[in-house]
């Protein structure tokens, strides 16, 4: 691991309320509750980072390429299979990202999406 530089760290700890968290990135901290919970779940945390990252990756191969991508908008969805659930165990059983882009033809939204899947 001497080869690596570290990309990110974050921290979460516990809050004393059971299924609680609080997280933190550099200075920002947030409050991430598991299932069911009122704040941001974090599954739902998890899947949002993901389509953050997509957006940003997007654009910068667009802003790279010199494509002329708009606007963008990326939802991600969990999918689990109920039968296999094994009490607070979290599996996913297909995660789907959906790209909906403007100001690029079909092939152009098409070409974005696969390089930033070779990514």
């Amino acid at each position: 691991m001497s080869d690596l530089s570290l990309a990110y760290k974050v921290h979460s700890y516990s809050t004393g309320t059971p299924g609680r968290a609080i997280c933190n990135a550099r200075t920002h901290h947030w409050v991430a509750d598991g299932s069911g919970g009122e704040m941001v779940g974090a599954g739902e945390l998890f899947l949002s980072g993901i389509a953050a990252c997509a957006v940003n990756m997007v654009e910068g191969i667009a802003r790279d390429d010199e494509i002329a991508l708009e606007w963008m908008d990326v939802s991600v969805e969990s999918y689990r299979d109920p039968a296999k659930v094994q009490g607070d165990l979290s599996l996913y059983d297909a995660i789907r990202v959906n790209f909906e882009m403007w100001g690029v033809d079909d092939d152009q939204a098409h070409e974005l999406v696969e390089t930033w899947k070779r990514r």
